[in-house]
């Protein structure tokens, strides 16, 4: 063949890759065919690979390896968490359904429940974190899914599973929760009644902080309906996030006893400090979840928030003192992260949406990351001057 050729259709694929111990990447967006046969038997058996949009084997593997870890049957990636969200929710709701959700929600979910999907004729009911656990079945008459999170973001309040299970199961309606801040680590979901499972993958599954990935983990019927109308909708997580999450996942277990074991100790050196109003963090004996936590939780996590005394301005001023947490949005990396909740994840909730959400002027969130916990307690000590 001409030199063109040669290079344009190199022979360098391998086809016996032996047993690797790192999962392999296959980054093609498309998959070749012996003949037209082959492509028809793809369609027919639903097996192989044909287009990355639909399914890719980097990204089978990820997913494999989190119904794993779940529990579940079945698990989807996504390219982001809401991107899991909302594909989850449109896969699941009709026009003309509604959904029942958690008051105490991330802010992003919040957005979506509230300005987004009233357009295309799906409202929420919403509800406090304290009823969920008995509703009466009417009040959830209309309701699709019930959309809770625990641990709450950023408030860490935490809900009673197994009784939202029940709730949902006795209405006939979903029970799907955001796990993101426990990871299958320290929470299992789908053990205790619930539906589906959904996660930022950009958090604590990937945990370096260098990829953006979201997940739905549950009953394989559900997810091959989520999966479907992740194929329209396009939101499939990148081959190479896919990689990055799976080698985040492989060290998750060790990781999250890391980041409690510095969330721990953040949290105890916070309270009763002068300075401190609060501080939740679910492993404090005086949080009003701690009993529900211990037993519900195989551990109690790596975030920590507490307010200040003096309100915005206070928390601003610590905010900006801090130095070894950076200054930055997300969570759940090798880095520690500090963030003011009502001006960054939960800044497009009016004052009243951030009081039913526990979220305070004062409130600064942590994310406890690998340092020494030594040297992060003397940070938020000399921060708080």
């Amino acid at each position: 063949m001409d030199f063109r050729t040669r290079c344009a259709r190199g022979a360098g694929v391998v086809d016996d890759v032996g047993r690797p111990l790192a999962p392999p990447i296959v980054t093609a967006s498309t998959f070749a065919f012996s003949s037209q046969e082959d492509v028809e038997t793809y369609y027919t058996s639903g097996r192989g690979w044909l287009y990355s949009r639909y399914g890719n084997p980097t990204v089978r593997a990820a997913e494999r390896l989190l119904a794993d870890l779940e529990g579940a049957e079945e698990a989807a990636l996504f390219s982001s968490g809401m991107a899991a969200i909302s594909t989850t929710v449109l896969a699941l709701v009709r026009s003309g359904e509604r959904v029942a959700a958690q008051r105490e929600l991330y802010g992003g979910t919040v957005g979506l429940l509230r300005d987004v999907l009233p357009s295309l004729g799906i409202e929420t009911t919403w509800l406090g974190l304290d009823e969920i656990t008995s509703l009466a079945p009417d009040r959830l008459a209309g309701c699709r899914l019930l959309w809770v999170e625990s641990p709450t973001n950023p408030a860490l309040r935490i809900l009673d599973l197994a009784a939202a299970a029940r709730t949902a199961r006795a209405a006939g309606v979903l029970a799907v929760v955001d796990g993101t801040f426990a990871t299958p680590a320290l929470q299992q979901p789908l053990a205790m009644g619930c539906d589906l499972v959904v996660h930022s993958g950009t958090k604590y599954l990937g945990g370096h902080g260098d990829l953006t990935a979201g997940a739905v983990a549950g009953r394989r019927d559900l997810v091959d309906r989520i999966a479907a109308s992740r194929r329209a909708l396009g939101g499939i997580a990148d081959p190479f996030a896919a990689f990055l999450l799976q080698r985040g996942m492989r060290t998750l277990a060790v990781r999250m006893e890391a980041h409690e074991q510095g969330a721990s100790a953040v949290a105890r050196a916070l309270q009763g400090h002068p300075k401190v109003r609060r501080v939740h963090w679910p492993g404090l004996c005086d949080h009003p979840d701690h009993a529900l936590a211990r037993r519900q939780m195989a551990g109690f996590g790596g975030m920590v928030s507490f307010e200040v005394e003096g309100g915005a301005v206070e928390a601003e001023r610590v905010h900006d003192r801090l130095r070894l947490f950076a200054k930055a949005a997300s969570l759940g990396g090798v880095e520690s992260l500090v963030s003011i909740p009502a001006r960054v994840s939960h800044r497009g909730l009016d004052p009243a949406e951030l009081e039913r959400s526990g979220v305070s002027p004062g409130m600064l969130r942590l994310s406890v990351g690998l340092e020494s916990p030594k040297d992060l307690v003397a940070d938020l000590l000399e921060a708080l001057g």
